[in-house]
């Protein structure tokens, strides 16, 4: 086992967990190259000779627009094409992006632990790069929080890091590569092969009126050549825009030169002569969500044929960008804005909204076991997250279904941050927020104010904050009882979740008679059958064998064992719960090789359905490490102590109840395996 290893200075860290991976590997949406791309050599020599450690790639004026991402995307793709052994793209705006790209990069090299701490699985990232970076490339695009990028760079090795970001502070972080506007070499050439137009002299006043922007170059291009006009008529439009009449300015930089212009242009060519609407719709709502990217079967989910025409048109028009794999869309900061504003300038800023709302309310109800598809519920929690902050503060007082429709999906998102089990701290802040304003906007005892105030119970709890949890169930039980009544389903949920924080306050004589009560309104009100009923025994059961009661335990899990297995699945994580728990209550019963038996077979059954250092695993490993030691065999208990610890501390930390439990086991153990020794030299001794 791994617990074995502690202690061995001599192990390799190897980067790719399991067998070694043939070919590179990428992770993340490396964007795909733009219609007529432009190397510009000079920079891309400069990332080539940086080598191992941290190169910034930094606009000269801090402005967007300038080509950063497009320059790093260019020397990922050559990375891949040259074989290296990992080229990573994570998109780094906020702290939850980073988090999110690093735990897909620890899944494509099969290190990532479903329910692991996010946090804990960007530090062994980071860890593993500084240990076995070779030929190894790790993208952090658009960084605007330096603080929280720090502590996932890496400080050593030989892997090569980009950061891709307009904060002159960034350059701090490494080698600075200093990114400016086009040459005018580059723009006419930009501009020749894109329109195919020979024009150097129109070519050159239009570049020179854009400030040679990349990005403008590229939304002005697009329409040249889609509208077949010269460089002079095209100029002609930019000029007597009337831009002001057109966005309702928002906070921020001001816009480069000609950029809204340019992009409030495309977007007029392009819904002109789009009879659906479709473009505009796509590119509304792509504006509203995560800027890490829109997956195409979530934009899909309702119009997919006329959707993947409505993406080929907006990517004609550089105003999105695909993945190399074609999977996701996104688009520019500059292109988000600017289509923001004029959605908010035109009074159809809530109604793009209530369509995302709508597309996030498909992919919500297709979560229904978010554990199943961790990757899918990070996007969705990602995108619930960017369309409140987008949305924020401009819903007018007609927009009140926008409204709750946005705090109901961010009630589900904070439910999947509890099923995931992988960021308490984040549950925490979202849950707070969360409950606030559903107290604001639907008032105390809504039910989705009375669901989200048990959610963040649950983050509480999760995070090990038991003393903030407990008065929080009991207050939403009490309101659940009053408007539902005491057998409505809430209040049953609401009694199971207050009676399972008092056994984790180690408060089991109060919790036994919360579930003995629950049970019985269960099979009254549902059927002996029913999954929650089953789940109703189970804590039960668990609750009797925290208070003492093996026997009454021991018989209870008997009866619903085999229900379980037959209703919810022998590789549900109900179903593996039940059993673990039903292996401590063989443990406590005396049939200890049993429960050894028993805890073993579970243990590999949790990894395999929900990871290694999921927290119901580390809970298992726990146990069989205590039933190790109860069967006397010290030395395999120290061992799986040891392991157990170390994740513990990844996944919760130090000062976690759990992680202070296994401490203690570990110290217990540790004691007697010595008493034990003690006991040997003495016989030995004796004459």
């Amino acid at each position: 086992m791994r617990g074995a290893q502690f202690g061995d200075h001599n192990v390799q860290v190897n980067l790719f967990a399991g067998e070694p991976q043939r070919g590179p590997v990428v992770a993340g949406s490396i964007p795909q190259a733009p219609p007529a791309f432009q190397p510009r050599d000079d920079l891309m020599a400069q990332l080539r000779a940086a080598g191992p450690g941290v190169s910034v790639v930094r606009a000269v004026t801090g402005m967007r627009g300038v080509g950063k991402t497009q320059l790093a995307a260019a020397y990922a793709r050559e990375c891949v094409n040259a074989g290296w052994r990992l080229v990573a793209w994570v998109n780094a705006e906020t702290t939850a992006e980073i988090l999110n790209g690093l735990a897909a990069v620890a899944d494509r090299l099969r290190i990532e632990k479903p329910g692991i701490d996010l946090e804990a699985i960007g530090t062994e990232v980071r860890n593993r790069l500084e240990a076995d970076g070779d030929r190894c490339l790790i993208v952090f695009d658009n960084v605007t929080d330096l603080t929280a990028l720090r502590p996932y760079v890496p400080a050593a090795g030989k892997s090569q890091v980009v950061i891709t970001s307009t904060a002159q502070a960034a350059t701090g972080l490494g080698k600075p590569l200093l990114v400016d506007v086009f040459s005018e070499e580059e723009s006419l050439a930009f501009l020749a092969e894109r329109t195919s137009r020979d024009d150097p002299s129109g070519a050159a006043e239009l570049a020179a009126d854009v400030g040679h922007l990349p990005l403008a170059l590229a939304q002005a291009a697009a329409m040249i050549a889609g509208q077949r006009l010269t460089y002079g008529k095209y100029l002609e439009r930019l000029r007597s825009f009337p831009v002001r009449d057109y966005l309702t300015p928002g906070d921020g930089e001001p816009y480069p030169r000609g950029a809204a212009e340019a992009i409030l242009l495309a977007e007029d060519a392009l819904t002109a002569a789009d009879s659906t609407g479709r473009c505009g719709t796509i590119l509304g709502v792509v504006s509203l969500l995560s800027a890490a990217g829109v997956s195409r079967d979530l934009l899909a989910a309702t119009e997919p044929a006329a959707t993947d025409e409505a993406l080929g048109r907006l990517a004609n028009a550089s105003l999105l960008t695909f993945s190399g794999d074609g999977a996701t869309v996104s688009a520019h900061r500059l292109v988000a804005r600017v289509t923001r504003e004029r959605m908010a300038h035109d009074g159809i800023l809530s109604v793009t909204g209530d369509q995302a709302c709508e597309l996030l309310a498909v992919a919500i109800e297709s979560l229904r076991e978010p554990w199943q598809r961790r990757a899918v519920t990070r996007e969705v929690i990602q995108h619930v997250t960017a369309l409140n902050t987008h949305l924020s503060g401009k819903l007018g007082d007609n927009d009140g279904e926008l409204a709750e429709e946005l705090v109901s999906a961010r009630g589900w998102a904070l439910w999947f941050l509890n099923q995931l089990g992988d960021s308490p701290a984040l549950a925490v802040r979202l849950g707070e927020s969360q409950v606030a304003d559903c107290a604001r906007l639907l008032g105390e005892s809504h039910l989705v104010t009375l669901s989200s105030r048990s959610n963040l119970a649950s983050a509480y709890r999760s995070a090990g904050m038991v003393a903030e949890a407990i008065p929080l169930f009991e207050r939403t039980l009490a309101d659940h009882t009053r408007v539902h009544g005491e057998s409505h389903l809430e209040t049953l949920t609401s009694r199971v979740n207050l009676a399972s924080a008092y056994v984790s306050a180690g408060r089991a004589a109060q919790a036994v008679p919360l579930f003995e009560r629950t049970l019985a309104d269960c099979e009254r009100v549902l059927g002996e059958s029913h999954p929650n009923t089953l789940t109703a025994r189970v804590n039960l059961a668990s609750a009797y064998q925290s208070a003492g009661m093996v026997a009454e335990a021991v018989l209870l899990y008997e009866r619903t064992l085999a229900d379980c297995e037959r209703v919810l699945g022998e590789s549900h994580p109900n179903t593996l719960i039940a059993w673990l728990n039903f292996a401590i209550v063989v443990r406590d019963a005396g049939r200890v090789e049993e429960a050894v038996a028993l805890t073993e077979r579970v243990l590999a059954d949790c990894e395999r359905v929900l990871g290694e250092s999921h927290p119901n695993t580390l809970t298992c490993r726990n146990n069989l490490a205590d039933a190790y030691r109860v069967a006397g065999r010290w030395d395999e208990a120290i061992s799986l102590y040891l392991d157990a610890l170390q994740r513990m501390e990844q996944v919760f930390g130090g000062e976690h109840p759990s992680t202070i439990r296994v401490r203690d086991n570990l110290v217990i153990a540790r004691r007697e395996a010595q008493a034990r020794r003690n006991r040997a030299a003495d016989l030995w001794l004796r004459p």
